[in-house]
């Protein structure tokens, strides 16, 4: 099992990631990312966020999805 946490900017992406990404906020191109590859398979993640959503109570769930994700690789990885 592998597991990769990129912190990435928009120049850093690929072509075909670019294409899906949301351009909220300052624009997508003003952006940092968070790509997330398990076992080949990755997610992105971005801070693009209209100002009137930075607020508390906006949705970020998956942080805590992904933190749980890499606590049971680095489980698995360990007891192999």
């Amino acid at each position: 099992m592998s597991y990769k946490v990129e912190t990435l900017s928009f120049q850093d992406l690929q072509e075909q990631e670019t294409r899906h990404i949301s351009d909220n906020g300052w624009g997508k191109e003003n952006a940092s990312y968070l790509r997330i590859t398990v076992d080949g398979v990755s997610t992105l993640q971005s801070d693009a966020m209209e100002p009137e959503d930075v607020k508390f109570h906006r949705d970020l769930s998956w942080i805590a999805d992904a933190l749980m994700e890499a606590y049971e690789v680095g489980r698995r990885d360990g007891a192999s």
